[in-house]
């Protein structure tokens, strides 16, 4: 009998081997025939095919999103006061490497740069060869030191005579500089006016007029410094080389009178540990000397000074004399108190004086170790000052090339993920 409000076709159960399907594996539970009701539940195929037409529509709208969500993504910015969709520390991939910059302060070397400036190194270590030199002749009895006290005496009169030249040659330059300005200054309409063209051309000075400006400020003091002295008639040259000429017996009267004490200073000690602490505080003199010296540099007593000075007085205690001890000390306080400032400044006012002075002293400091270990013959002088030329072209020339060869493994990488620089001022209005 067919239940009322049911269809016939459905009133009727279905015989059991139609109810269960049989289990696909041992493990499989059996599963129960799809009725009636559910075929009708069922989409049909023209459902399903309307379904599957919509469905590019709504993948249309997903990936709209998806390029709108990527755009905003390529919007973002690094910046915190920002209200952004992402967090603070999101990081953007397809822009995090725009601004990587590698090595921006890169600067590639030249080879004649380098070996031009090498020549600053190579002046100083044939400065130390020469006073080595020197001290093993004296203590040999090889030279008198009388003669090497006197030829370093006149080498210092004549730099202080040159220094002299360029300080009045840059005094001549003002002077016309001056005069130039005045004769100008009737043209001007206004006062405001020429003061700012002084400015302007004061502001644009050679380096040259740079180095003798280090002169006039070193050799002049301030007027009122003169007030008040018995010699204020003379000039200020006049007085400023009357000044340099007391220093200097000053210095002489001092290593003179400290002779005597410098000669027992290390009688208690082996001639080994003097060889031994003289070598070390060589090297240090080396090693620490102000090779980059600028225009403006000054040269306080540093490390490199006093360990040169220090080992010229371990050195000089080892000679036999005052005497000896009186030349060594005052050869010393010449090559490594006043040629170091000598040299400086001629670097900065004629090059070619420069390179003539490096090549004088490769000759000497070569021709001096030659002599020095060889002998006094004239072929082992002409042999040394040969080799010290080629040892000192071959050790530039090579040192050049090295550093030439070191900059392609530079690798300094810049981004936007370093931490940021403070930018301070130095002067304060």
């Amino acid at each position: 009998m067919s239940q009322p409000g049911l269809p016939a076709n459905l009133s009727a159960r279905p015989p059991p081997h139609l109810y269960f399907h049989p289990p696909r594996d041992s493990t499989d539970p059996p599963r129960r025939e799809s009725s009636e009701t559910e075929r009708v539940i069922q989409p049909s195929n023209a459902a399903k095919a309307s379904l599957s037409a919509a469905e590019p529509s709504t993948r249309g709208r997903t990936r709209r999103k998806e390029r709108r969500r990527r755009g905003a993504r390529t919007q973002w910015k690094k910046l915190l006061w920002v209200r952004q969709s992402l967090p603070d520390n999101y990081t953007d991939a397809s822009t995090f490497l725009d601004h990587l910059v590698r090595n921006p302060k890169l600067q590639p070397y030249e080879f004649w740069r380098l070996v031009a400036d090498s020549t600053v190194i190579v002046q100083h270590v044939c400065s130390v060869a020469i006073f080595v030199c020197c001290f093993t002749g004296i203590f040999q009895e090889r030279i008198s030191p009388i003669t090497v006290v006197s030829w370093g005496s006149a080498c210092t009169v004549i730099g202080w005579i040159t220094w002299e030249v360029w300080v009045d040659n840059h005094e001549e330059m003002n002077n016309r500089r001056l005069g130039s300005q005045a004769s100008s200054e009737d043209d001007l309409p206004s006062g405001d006016s020429f003061t700012k063209e002084t400015s302007s051309a004061s502001g644009t000075q050679t380096p040259h007029a740079e180095v003798m400006g280090d002169f006039h400020d070193d050799f002049h003091p301030p007027p009122e410094q003169w007030q008040g002295d018995p010699l204020s008639n003379l000039s200020p040259r006049n007085q400023q080389r009357l000044i340099t000429i007391k220093s200097a017996a000053l210095i002489y009267c001092a290593v003179l009178g400290l002779s005597p004490i410098l000669k027992s200073l290390t009688k208690s000690t082996t001639s080994d540990s003097i060889w031994a602490i003289s070598c070390w505080l060589m090297f240090i003199n080396v090693f620490f000397f102000d090779y980059g010296g600028g225009v403006g540099a000054k040269f306080p007593a540093s490390l490199s000074t006093n360990a040169s000075l220090m080992a010229s007085t371990v050195l000089a205690s080892r000679l036999t004399s005052t005497t000896h001890v009186f030349s060594l000390t005052l050869f010393s306080i010449q090559v490594f108190g006043l040629f170091p400032v000598f040299r400086r400044h001629l670097l900065h006012i004629s090059r070619t004086l420069h390179y003539i002075l490096t090549f004088c002293l490769v000759l000497g400091a070569g021709g001096g170790v030659a002599v020095t270990v060889g002998g006094g013959s004239w072929t082992f002088l002409l042999l040394g000052c040969t080799l010290g030329l080629i040892t000192a072209a071959l050790t530039m020339g090579g040192a050049s090339w090295w550093l030439i060869g070191l900059q392609k493994w530079k690798d300094e990488i810049v981004g936007p993920w370093d931490a940021a620089r403070p930018r301070l001022r130095r002067r304060w209005a």
